[in-house]
């Protein structure tokens, strides 16, 4: 069992400056709020013409951008005041994937309409021995789970300020490919007879796919039968989106009938475990995704938490679905009756 190695060291001249940047980057974030207030307050909201309502709102969202931009200069000053840095040295002990959604709604009182919008963000995370540490997408890449690294912070903004991967995994993994040359590890495959509790999972599968493809169908429907006599730009996309989900669903009906009639077998691949990750996010369950030589799988928690890189594991597909059904690790066949 590996220790992060934590000290406390002065702030550099370039840590300084590249602190620093972050003044630039608050000045940028407020003038750029500043020109959208005030479009929004003169032109949209008007406020000789309406009452005090849209104005306290304004208000409230005014001071919330106003409390963002002092949250960012307060951590910058005091980071530069203390004069000090956070480095840890140790292995990276997982990955995660933070993605974040939010959706608004605005009113448009010139012409009474209300417009939705959806913006998203995505955080990165490595743990080094236990403790999570926010990285940029750059330094996210480099790293696989096991790699020893070295980490810069600030400890207040949590500003990095130096990432450098020290020692990559002992035993590294080159993904297979199907060309001449040798790789590390090989992946192998066997095809075999399902077992009952295997059928009965991609059953379940399958239906779970076909419910949701009708539910879509059918909302598409509704709106092509709504939108028919109306603009005809508005029922391109609709007509697209009805004619691919009828698609993809003719095309998963056809195949479970091939894997019906050819036995209902599985494949069993060999495969190598390269990396992992968690993915996480607000709008939708968390994911716990394995990185192999050949493909990323997601898997549950259970088996996610059983894995290492560079563990041999075998992966039980439906022929046909491509349904992944089980993995088979040291203790035997975990099942994934849960994804």
């Amino acid at each position: 069992m590996t220790h992060t190695n934590f000290e406390i060291k002065p702030l550099s001249s370039q840590d300084r400056s590249k602190l620093r940047k972050q003044y630039l980057f608050a000045v940028l974030f407020l003038l750029v709020a500043s020109a959208i207030f005030s479009f929004i307050y003169f032109f949209v909201i008007k406020p000789d013409n309406f009452s005090g309502i849209p104005i306290v709102i304004f208000s409230i969202f005014l001071l919330f951008f106003a409390g963002i931009i002092s949250y960012l200069f307060w951590n910058t000053y005091i980071d530069l005041k203390r004069g000090i840095k956070h480095c840890y040295t140790g292995v990276v002990t997982d990955k995660r994937i933070d993605k974040h959604t939010t959706n608004s709604r605005n009113y448009n009182t010139r012409i009474g309409t209300n417009t939705r919008h959806k913006s998203s963000r995505t955080y990165y995370y490595i743990t080094i021995d236990n403790k999570e540490h926010s990285v940029p997408f750059s330094k996210y890449t480099k790293v696989n789970v096991n790699d020893k690294v070295y980490l810069e912070s600030s400890p207040k903004n949590k500003e990095v300020l130096t990432f450098t991967v020290l020692e990559k995994n002992q035993n590294p993994v080159t993904p297979t490919v199907n060309t001449s040359y040798s790789t590390l590890f090989k992946s192998k495959s066997i095809t075999k007879p399902m077992s009952q509790s295997e059928i009965d999972l991609v059953k379940k599968s399958f239906f779970k796919k076909v419910r949701r493809a009708l539910i879509y169908i059918t909302i598409y429907s509704i709106l092509l039968f709504m939108l028919w006599l109306g603009i005809f730009l508005f029922l391109i996309p609709v007509i697209i989106a009805f004619t691919y989900t009828s698609i993809k669903l003719l095309i998963l009906i056809n195949n479970y009938a091939k894997f019906n009639r050819n036995g209902r077998l599985k494949n069993i691949t060999t495969v190598q475990v390269t990396d992992k990750l968690t993915m996480t996010s607000n709008t939708n369950s968390t994911k716990f995704r394995v990185t192999t030589n050949v493909e990323n799988i997601d898997v549950s928690q259970k088996i996610y938490n059983k894995l290492k890189t560079n563990d041999i594991i075998e992966l039980h597909k439906a022929t046909f679905l491509k349904n992944l059904v089980g993995v088979s690790i040291n203790e035997g066949t975990q099942y994934l009756e849960n994804l």
